[in-house]
C-alpha cells in the first residue's frame, strides 16, 4: 500500500517537471526572437495596406506636382484690349465731313486706322480633347470720336468752334473651335476662329443747339485669336491675345428709318455722300487671365 501510493506521488511530480521545463523554453524561444506570428495574423494585412497607401500617396503627390492647368476641361477668359487698331472706313469719312474738313482729306481720313478706346473679351472654353474645343465669346468695342470745328462755312452753315461728337459701340457673340499648337508645363500656345452676330450702335451729338441722334445696324463678325497662355499658378494663366476681327453690317439708320446721310445740326449736309454702316477692320494685342475648373 505505501508503495503504491509512493509511486503515484513520483509519477507527479514527473508530470509537473516535464510541463514546467516546457513552459520555460516556450517563453526563451518568445524572448530571443524567434517567435512568429501566424501568417494570417491581421497585423501582416495592416503593415501591406499601409505600404501600399503611401506609395499611393506618393504618386498622386508627383502627378499633382506635374499637372498642368490648360489639360482641365473648362477655362473662362478675361482680357482687355491693349493695343488694338480699328478702321471704320464709313464712319471715318462721315465724321470727316461732319467736321467740314477739306475734301482732299476726306479720301485720305477714310482710310486711316484709329486707337480703339475700350475693348473687353470674355470667354468661356469647353476643351474636348487633348488638341481641340469649343469655345463661347463676348466682345465689347468702343470707339470714341471728338473734334472743335476750327474752320467756316458759309451761313448758315457757320458752326466754327462746334464740338462735334460720334461714339460707336459693338457688342459680338461669337461661337467657334479652339486648337492648341503646342502644350507644356508653363506655356501653352492655342488658336482661336469662330463667328457670330454683331450690334453696333452711334451717337452723334453738336454742341451748337445741342444736336443729337442714335442709329443702329446689325451683322456678323469673323474671328481669329492667337492665345499665348503663361501659367502664374495651378489653376490660372496669364495671356497674350494677338487677335484680327472683322465686322459687317448694314446701313446705320435711326429709331425713325433714317440713315446717317440725312440732315443734322448745322453742318454743311450737302457735303455728307454715303451712307454710313459699321463695318470694320480691328487688329491688335489683348491680355488677360485664364481661370481652369
Amino acid at each position: 500500500m505505501s508503495r503504491s501510493i509512493a509511486i503515484s506521488i513520483v509519477c507527479l511530480a514527473s508530470c509537473f517537471s516535464l510541463d514546467a521545463y516546457a513552459q520555460r523554453h516556450t517563453f526563451s524561444a518568445a524572448d530571443s526572437g524567434g517567435y512568429r506570428p501566424p501568417a494570417d495574423s491581421i497585423h501582416v494585412y495592416d503593415s501591406a495596406y499601409r505600404a501600399r497607401k503611401a506609395l499611393l500617396d506618393q504618386w498622386v503627390r508627383r502627378q499633382d506636382r506635374a499637372a498642368v492647368p490648360q489639360e482641365d476641361f473648362i477655362s473662362i477668359y478675361a482680357g482687355y484690349g491693349g493695343d488694338l487698331q480699328i478702321l471704320p472706313r464709313d464712319l471715318n469719312q462721315l465724321f470727316s465731313e461732319r467736321v467740314l474738313r477739306p475734301a482732299a482729306d476726306q479720301a485720305s481720313d477714310r482710310n486711316s486706322y484709329q486707337t480703339v478706346d475700350r475693348a473687353i473679351i470674355l470667354s468661356g472654353q469647353a476643351q474636348l480633347a487633348e488638341t481641340w474645343g469649343i469655345y463661347f465669346e463676348y466682345d465689347l468695342v468702343e470707339k470714341w470720336f471728338n473734334t472743335s470745328v476750327d474752320n467756316t462755312s458759309p451761313a448758315p452753315y457757320n458752326i466754327s468752334g462746334a464740338v462735334e461728337e460720334l461714339d460707336l459701340t459693338e457688342h459680338s457673340f461669337i461661337v467657334g473651335g479652339m486648337y492648341v499648337l503646342y502644350s507644356g508645363p508653363f506655356y501653352r500656345l492655342r488658336a482661336n476662329g469662330g463667328i457670330g452676330g454683331v450690334v453696333a450702335l452711334t451717337s452723334e451729338t453738336e454742341s451748337i443747339g445741342g444736336a443729337a441722334r442714335s442709329a443702329s445696324a446689325a451683322g456678323y463678325q469673323v474671328n481669329f485669336d492667337l492665345l499665348n497662355d503663361f501659367r502664374v499658378a495651378q489653376r490660372v494663366s496669364f495671356t497674350i491675345d494677338l487677335l484680327a476681327r472683322s465686322v459687317t453690317t448694314g446701313a446705320l439708320k435711326t429709331s425713325g428709318g433714317q440713315t446717317l446721310d440725312a440732315a443734322f445740326g448745322k453742318g454743311d449736309h450737302a457735303r455728307i455722300t454715303i451712307q454710313p454702316t459699321a463695318s470694320n477692320v480691328v487688329y491688335g494685342a489683348a491680355a488677360g487671365l485664364v481661370f481652369y475648373f
